[in-house]
């Protein structure tokens, strides 16, 4: 460590390090980012992701009359888009109480996936039949190192899985 240096906390820099960044979407929507996960929970925090906040225009200058809330756009992972439009008035109630004031008074909702959620797995591969079992094993047994026996057999097992020839 460095002589007159004290250790800060990565996450007490983020607002100040994304400021820039999200200055045009507006302090609410910046907060939103950065505290979502402690907003609406782990468990919708993995299947949701706030993009934008549309507001209308704001009330004429020199008038009393309250900022308009706007609409929050959320993108939701797949199947989680319905079980959240039942509990969207429980969601905006804790997105304003987090944030100060009412910031949002409809959601909206993009089904999509969601970074980090590559695509779904390959579904498995089906076996070997036994006549590929044995000219497999066949094709392996002259090889007399075990551990590059059994390595060429797993590639074998891999291309016939495949549906790719083995010469």
């Amino acid at each position: 460590m460095f002589p007159g240096m004290a250790l800060k906390a990565i996450g007490a820099q983020v607002p100040r390090m994304t400021r820039e960044a999200l200055k045009r979407r507006g302090a609410a929507f910046a907060t939103l980012i950065a505290e979502w996960a402690n907003i609406v929970g782990p468990e919708f925090a993995s299947s949701t992701l706030p993009e934008k906040i549309s507001a209308p225009p704001p009330p004429p200058k020199g008038t009393n009359l309250p900022r308009p809330a706007g609409t929050l756009t959320l993108r939701v992972g797949s199947g989680a888009a319905m079980e959240l439009q039942h509990l969207a008035p429980q969601l905006i109630d804790k997105i304003n109480a987090f944030v100060g004031y009412k910031a949002v008074e409809r959601l909206r909702f993009v089904q999509g996936p969601l970074p980090g959620q590559g695509a779904p797995p390959a579904p498995p591969r089906p076996p070997l039949t036994k006549e590929q079992n044995a000219r497999l094993d066949a094709l392996v047994e002259t090889i007399p190192d075990e551990n590059l026996r059994q390595s060429v057999r797993r590639l074998g097992d891999g291309m016939l899985r495949g549906r790719r020839r083995i010469p």
